[in-house]
């Protein structure tokens, strides 16, 4: 019998713990409404997804992957950024301006300025050394390429549903609880199927398809090398 590869474990390791969370949350819940709850089956799956991907970042890479620690700390903000950890110590939340304009403590001011500096750091590591192998990577329509380009535009998605009734009633249009809930439920499903194929990409590396062949760690290195922003070493 042929050994799975690293590559087909961790699609296994992303994909299977998910479905069965979903499958009990939905049978397990008297009311399907809790089904997409904040802090219930859908959200609670979204994060562990984000730690799940975390966790197959260094499983590709090993200790290597902090060189390019920028992709699980964006993770990571995700991820804190799905348990409303920018809001939930907060009166009006770390990423609101009234935080700042306004007579809260300046301990919070402070935290969400650092919060803030962070997050641009991240985003210019992943733009400045991340970004260009990726566009290369896409035009030779490379699956874990696909797979960031549609997490990124399904999240994009999610976000014009988040608030759908309070951002239309800003432009004079009123709609019904039932449609603002079955909204906000689409957002869910929508971010939770980005943090998946986050997930996949990941676990679709070159590196994770090529770490069970010895042979070819020189051309891992490589990719990983120029995806670092470095000429390959040969």
């Amino acid at each position: 019998m042929m050994r799975a590869s690293l590559s087909q474990r961790l699609v296994a390791f992303i994909t299977l713990p998910t479905l069965l969370m979903l499958a009990l949350g939905w049978f397990w819940l008297d009311d399907p409404a809790l089904f997409f709850k904040e802090g219930r089956t859908v959200e609670f799956c979204s994060v562990v997804l984000l730690f799940q991907a975390i966790i197959c970042w260094f499983a590709v890479h090993g200790r290597a992957g902090w060189r390019e620690w920028q992709i699980p700390a964006l993770l990571l903000l995700f991820a804190m950024r799905e348990m409303d950890f920018d809001k939930r110590f907060t009166e009006h939340g770390l990423l609101k301006l009234r935080t700042y304009t306004g007579d809260a403590p300046i301990a919070v001011k402070l935290l969400g300025s650092l919060a803030i500096l962070f997050s641009l750091v991240v985003i210019w590591r992943i733009v400045t050394r991340n970004a260009r192998p990726w566009w290369q990577d896409l035009k030779r329509v490379e699956f874990h390429a696909i797979a960031v380009l549609l997490a990124g535009v399904l999240t994009v998605a999610a976000k014009t549903l988040d608030g759908l009734g309070r951002k239309l009633l800003d432009v004079g249009i009123t709609v019904s609880a039932r449609v603002n809930t079955q909204a906000g439920h689409i957002e869910e499903s929508i971010e939770l199927v980005s943090w998946w194929l986050l997930g996949l990409a990941i676990a679709h590396l070159p590196a994770a398809r090529r770490a069970a062949d010895p042979a070819s760690r020189g051309a891992m290195e490589g990719w990983n090398a120029t995806a670092a922003g470095q000429a390959p070493r040969h």
